[in-house]
């Protein structure tokens, strides 16, 4: 008998010891996180993406249609921060705040509360509420229906190819669903916004609510364990986003890490155990940050160079040139010290966000012919935490202008202007030039009178015979009277 205690009293040791350490897998080592496998990971779906370019960095399963429960109120919150309303704006909470399924997870928020929309969306957020789902939805679009039709919209506007809404906090229905890189492009979406950022990384918030007539204040506290220093899964470089769960769905999570410039989305779907879903978070953001590498502010300018200012196509070049105007320009780099930033290792798309993020061009003259071998055209400029690095562009060559159009000549006469005779009288005047045309013109005049006085004769003429015919037709048309009238006589007889 006192075998077998010793054996409980051992074995329920152990377990304590795994149940503490949690459900980590033996084959994962942490010290070796760039060799992280999907068969590490608890999640049945899971993705990690760079954020600055959304970039896959590691995925599992990651376009098998999933639930994914409250992570669906990342949608909810980008639509109300896309609505107009003003974060400083007070709200009354509508009724449909209360119409919740049974066993939701609540703010809580009651209809009839007056709060600033800001405490809304930190309340709900924070603390996955439903009912405040609720409220945002009826607020923005004036009725749930037709919030969960925008937040359809918006997700096809993302690109989201395997998500269907059909309410606005996540609670199960079977159809409503998404996947792992759907939820991704949503956050990578959602993490442009400045105040989407804050309220997701905020560990804890304070409402204040007018209820009754009464002030009423309430401490909200992030169902995001990883922003909870202190906590067990505490982990310093989360910046969000947003958990999820039901039976249903398992265990979710939606994180944003970032370390020293770098920074990551994770996605993971459908755990077994909820601490599942903070041990798979920390491996994929570990993960995430061996992808990275750092170049200098120096590099990123050459790349700028490169894919941007290389070559420029010059205007008014002349059509002979024999590079057909298109000018190279050369890049000379100051120094200094030089600040580096972080970049997806062999990644072009990482580096070229990085290049449109931090380096800007100043042009020091247009690019019009004619242009001398050496001339500054402009500077690149790169500036990172506080240094300022800089790049001259200079033309590689001389670009001629296009020659000016040769006037055109004016007309050779083709008979030379008479001499006056030798003998003629040098006292006399010469004849005026437009004398001929004074001839001309009266002439003319002449010709028109005479032919309106002939017109104006055929027009008399004409009437005077018209008044000679009118008495012998006045004559007629009297004979003709009594003639008609005896054939419509004879006409009636015979009828």
């Amino acid at each position: 008998m006192r075998f077998v205690k010793r054996f409980l009293a051992v074995a329920l040791s152990v377990w304590l010891c795994c149940a503490a350490a949690g459900p980590v897998r033996a084959e994962y080592d942490m010290n070796q996180p760039q060799n992280l496998e999907a068969a590490h990971l608890f999640a049945e779906s899971a993705l990690l993406v760079d954020q600055d370019t959304g970039e896959v960095l590691f995925s599992k399963d990651s376009k098998i249609r999933m639930y994914p429960a409250s992570t669906t109120k990342i949608m909810t919150l980008l639509l109300a921060l896309e609505s107009g309303i003003g974060l400083e704006d007070q709200v009354t909470i509508p009724a449909e705040a209360g119409d919740v399924p049974e066993g939701s997870s609540v703010v809580p928020v009651k209809p009839g509360d007056v709060v600033s929309f800001a405490d809304l969306l930190y309340g709900f957020m924070l603390s996955s509420g439903n009912d405040g789902a609720n409220a945002v939805a009826v607020l923005v679009d004036g009725s749930i229906e037709a919030f969960v039709a925008h937040m359809n919209r918006r997700a096809g506007e993302i690109g989201c190819e395997g998500t269907h809404y059909v309410n606005a906090h996540g609670y199960h229905n079977a159809e409503h669903y998404t996947t792992a890189q759907d939820l991704a492009l949503i956050s990578l979406e959602a993490m442009q916004n400045p105040d989407f950022r804050k309220i997701v990384a905020a560990p804890r918030w304070t409402m204040h609510i007018q209820r009754d007539g009464k002030a009423v204040e309430q401490e909200i506290i992030s169902r995001n364990t990883l922003l909870q220093s202190g906590e067990k899964y505490y982990y310093p470089d989360c910046t969000g986003i947003k958990t999820g769960h039901h039976n249903k769905a398992g265990w979710c999570f939606v994180g944003s890490a970032e370390r020293d410039g770098m920074k990551v989305i994770c996605v993971v779907l459908k755990c077994a155990e909820e601490m599942s879903k903070w041990y798979d978070a920390a491996r994929l953001f570990e993960y995430g940050f061996t992808r990275y590498e750092r170049v200098t502010e120096g590099a990123l300018i050459d790349a700028a160079w490169k894919r941007h200012y290389g070559q420029i196509q010059v205007e008014d070049a002349d059509p002979d040139d024999s590079q057909g105007g298109s000018l190279t320009l050369n890049l000379s780099i100051g120094g200094g010290e030089e600040a580096t930033v972080p970049v997806v290792a062999g990644s072009e798309a990482s580096l070229n966000a990085a290049v449109d993020r931090l380096v800007t061009v100043e042009w020091a003259r247009d690019f019009i012919a004619p242009i001398e071998e050496g001339d500054v055209m402009g500077n690149l400029t790169c500036a990172v935490d506080g240094t300022t690095l800089k790049g001259t562009l200079t033309a590689a060559r001389s670009v001629a202008v296009k020659p000016e159009p040769t006037p055109t000549p004016a007309p050779v006469p083709t008979e030379a202007p008479r001499e006056p005779a030798p003998d003629a009288d040098a006292s006399q005047p010469a004849p005026h030039r437009g004398s001929g045309l004074v001839v001309f013109v009266v002439l003319l005049l002449v010709l028109s009178a005479s032919a309106i006085a002939v017109v104006a004769a055929l027009k008399r003429s004409k009437r005077r015979r018209r008044r000679r015919r009118r008495p012998l037709t006045r004559r007629s048309e009297v004979q003709r009277r009594p003639q008609a009238q005896d054939r419509r006589g004879a006409v009636q007889k015979r009828r």
